[in-house]
């Protein structure tokens, strides 16, 4: 996925807007953290301030320009979440779906495999999933999902989901007065807790705990959200 500058910004924003998920992050900094698809650099400007060690992974350049402006000094990487390597790390995260941006189940068996490698024996990979099921997407038409300020101007994202076969296209459009100024789509690979548990054994993790939301909210099938928490076995 690449993005322009003011898709990145007006993203960057909206997220700013809570930090539950900042919340839930930063308590399961374990040892050395590595994230992938690190995004515009949000967690990493936290656990700097925690003083943990950490090193973001980014796929995309725009939005590593942007992380670098939000955490800057902390070490950032544009490469290929298929292909990492990195020693004795406590634990690796995946936030806002970033597995699921890797569509073919051998891709995120690399991502995986690679993780387990990097990881201490006791580490852990923690993952935030997209959880559209094939009922909510069918039935989740064009919607206006937020409404924000930024810079003194007033702007509304709306939200369109698809399913399309074992995959879910998420497009956000973006309006100022009106008009659209900036839009973006996403494929994201549809995981259900089942696939996601086989995926996790045959990359040589064990599912220790599953929630709803960053709040630790029960998981439900047909929720926004999986959250994960896996051990290297």
């Amino acid at each position: 996925m690449e993005v322009d500058e003011l898709s990145v910004e007006l993203l960057d924003a909206e997220r700013a807007l809570h930090d539950d998920d900042l919340r839930y992050w930063g308590t399961r900094a374990r040892g050395k953290v590595l994230e992938l698809g690190s995004g515009t650099g949000r967690l990493a400007a936290l656990l700097r301030r925690q003083a943990v060690w950490y090193v973001g992974l980014e796929p995309s350049a725009a939005m590593l320009d942007r992380a670098r402006r939000n955490a800057p000094g902390v070490p950032f990487m544009r490469g290929d979440l298929r292909r990492f390597a990195a020693r004795g790390l406590g634990a690796v995260f995946s936030l806002y779906g970033g597995l699921q941006a890797l569509l073919s189940r051998e891709d995120r068996a690399r991502c995986l495999a690679c993780a387990r490698e990097s990881l201490v024996a006791d580490g852990c990979v923690v993952l935030d999933l997209e959880n559209h099921s094939p009922r909510a997407a069918a039935s989740a038409p064009r919607r206006l999902a937020r409404e924000f300020d930024l810079g003194g101007k007033r702007f509304s994202r709306f939200e369109t989901i698809r399913r399309e076969g074992g995959a879910v296209e998420l497009k956000w459009e973006w309006y100022h007065a009106g008009k659209p100024v900036a839009a973006l789509t996403r494929r994201l690979a549809a995981l259900d807790r089942r696939t996601l548990e086989m995926e996790l054994r045959e990359a040589g993790f064990e599912l220790f705990a599953i929630f709803g939301d960053w709040r630790e909210g029960i998981f439900a099938e047909r929720g926004p959200r999986m959250v994960v928490e896996a051990a290297r076995v």
